[in-house]
This record gives structure tokens, sequence and C-alpha cells, in this order.
């Protein structure tokens, strides 16, 4: 109903506008045609007989515009709306001149009484007056008509933009649960690992687990946490890390602060620590160290993981396995590229993962 007012009002505020300019232009017509004769009156008079019209026109036309969007012509029933114009067709030409014979009450030449100009300019504009209402039918059919177009184009938009968002979660949910299973089944092995060597400590990391779980479950809808979060889950996974390695293994966090709120993707940070440790300490004997690292940049977040251990083959920047891939296609489909996954050797040896994510500011 708020629409059709607003509607309604744009339409009156459209035909004054217009109508005034050709009641003015054609009263400017007849003024000059008759003071070239050199037989003419004041122009108020022509513009009282051109603005009477035209007035008339600007109070019928929104009217016309209302019925049209509210009954619009289809072919499906399209005697009942012929019908219908029809009647406003007639309710029009009974109304237009009556509204033009009370402007020209206001002509200084006028003689007439009301009754008779009524009567005279209904007869003399009757097909004239039928006419223009179905030229502004015409008008009024072609701007429902690109209304509707308008309005399909728009929810066409915004049913692909709502089934792109959809499809996007979905293969974020589908990334995520790749994760899972793979980090999975590497604590698990180094559980086994441990049962044989230390059965407390296979307790201990079977405990861990459980609560790690706990919190993946918990947190299985969730695209985004905050790093305190992310970061509070990698604390108990390098826990476990800790007791397969015992003493060689140091794990240094270096947050700044202030970056512990910003949201970051779940599960972001772990499968980069996983992939330290397997390259580092994993693959090496002696001990090494795995520091994580996080400051904001402006309006970037940087995120590094280092370990000083392993080496970076010449073309392995990008980096491979499961657990890199999957969080570079999920930073791809939640960021485009105002995000980025690198990896830089260290001197004399050691790997530094880099992730640089966009902060969102809010509004």
């Amino acid at each position: 109903m708020e629409k059709e007012r607003v509607s309604f009002w744009r339409s009156f505020g459209v035909a004054v506008v217009c109508f005034t300019a050709i009641g003015i232009f054609q009263g400017w017509g007849m003024f000059s045609g008759d003071r070239d004769d050199r037989n003419y009156l004041p122009y108020a008079h022509y513009f009282v007989w051109s603005g009477a019209e035209a007035y008339a026109w600007a109070i019928v036309t929104p009217f016309i515009f209302l019925f049209s969007r509210r009954f619009p012509f289809h072919l499906d029933r399209w005697f009942r709306r012929l019908l219908q114009y029809m009647l406003l067709t007639l309710a029009v030409t009974f109304v237009q001149p009556l509204l033009k014979s009370v402007g020209w009450l206001y002509k200084p030449d006028q003689h007439q009484t009301f009754a008779d100009t009524y009567s005279h300019l209904r007869e003399k504009e009757f097909i004239g007056n039928i006419q223009l209402c179905i030229f502004l039918y015409a008008l009024a059919a072609y701007q429902n008509h690109r209304r509707e177009l308008l309005w399909r184009d728009r929810w066409r938009e915004r049913r692909e933009a709502e089934l792109e968002a959809r499809v996007v979660t979905a293969e974020l949910h589908l990334l995520r649960t790749q994760l899972q299973p793979h980090f999975l089944f590497n604590t698990l092995q180094a559980a086994i690992v441990l049962v044989q060597e230390d059965p407390i400590a296979a307790e201990d990391v079977l405990h861990r687990l459980s609560e790690l779980l706990r919190v993946v479950l918990d947190d299985m809808r969730s695209m985004q946490v905050p790093l305190e979060q992310e970061i509070t889950f990698l604390e108990h996974y390098v826990e476990i890390q800790k007791q397969r390695f015992r003493d060689r293994l140091t794990i240094r966090f270096n947050i700044a602060p202030g970056t512990r709120s910003i949201p970051v993707p779940s599960l972001l940070l772990q499968p980069l620590v996983e992939n330290a440790i397997h390259h580092g300490i994993g693959r090496h004997k002696g001990s090494d160290t795995v520091e994580i690292f996080a400051q904001r940049v402006g309006t970037t977040l940087l995120l590094q993981v280092k370990n000083f251990a392993s080496s970076l083959n010449e073309g392995e920047t990008s980096g491979h396995g499961v657990g890199l891939s999957n969080t570079r296609a999920r930073l791809e489909q939640m960021y485009g590229d105002r995000a980025s996954l690198n990896l830089m050797p260290l001197s004399p040896t050691g790997v530094c993962t880099t992730v640089i994510l966009p902060v969102e500011i809010p509004a």
C-alpha cells in the first residue's frame, strides 16, 4: 500500500511538470499566432485556456496510471479488462471537461455559464479525450511492463546471489569436513605410537583428542571464529604433539595485542602447524621450534607459522598436501584475491608459512 501511495504521488508530480510545460508552450503558440494577426489578448488569457486543459489532465493522469497498475491488461481476462477500461474512459470523458470548465471560469473573456461551458467542452472534446486516454493506457502499460521486467531481473539477481552463497557455503563445509578426518587420522597415529612407548601419555593424548573433537563438533557450522578461539584450539592440539615428541618440540605463541578478537576461518592454523611439525621435527632428528605469529597490519591480519628444521625445495612456495590445499581453497572461497597463503624458506633452514587475511571493519 505504501508503494502504491508513493507511486501515485510520483506520477502526479511528473504529470504536473509535463502538462505544465505543455500548457505553457500551447498557450504561447496560440498567443504568437494571434499576435501575428494583430488580434490578440494578454498572454494570461491563453495560459488560462491551455492551463485549464493541461491541469485537468494532470489531475486525471495519476488515477489512470494507478488503475492500470492495479488492473493490468492480461490476455486471459481481456474481455473483463476491456469493460473496466471502457468504463474508466467514459468516466474520464465526463471528469476531464468538468475540471477544465472550472479553470475556464477564470478566463478574462468568459461569458458562458458553467453548465454551458461543461456541455460544450464534453461534446467537442469527447473523441479527443478517448484518444488521449488510449495513449495514456499504452504509456502506463509500458511503464508497468518495464517495472515488472526490472523486478524480475532484481529477483533473478538476488536468487542467483543466494544460490551462489549456498554453493560457497556447501563447498566450505566440504573442505572443512575433509580436514577433520585428516587431522583425526594423524592424531590417532601419534596415539598408536605412544601406546607402545608410553601408555600413560597415550591415555592423555586420547583424552585431549576427545576434547578437540568436542570443540570441532560444537563449531561445526561456524565458518569463522575469533582468533582467540582458534589459538585455544591450537594449544590443545600442540599439547598432543608435545606428548609425542617430548622435549624435542618447542611451541612459541607470539600473538600481538588487539588481534585475538579478529574473526578467522575455523581450523585455519591447525593444518599449518601440523604441516610444520610433519615436515620439520617429524622428518628430522634433533629438536625443533614451531612459532605461531599474529599481527594486524593496516586492514589485514598477518599470520605466520615457522619451523626451523625443514627445508623448502624450489617451486614449492605454493605448498601441497591435503591440509594446505584445503586451506588455500577455503581462503579463496571466503575472501577471493584479498587473502593469500605462501611458503618461504628461512635461513639457514626452516620454512615460514604466511597467511594474509582482510580484516572486516565494522560500518
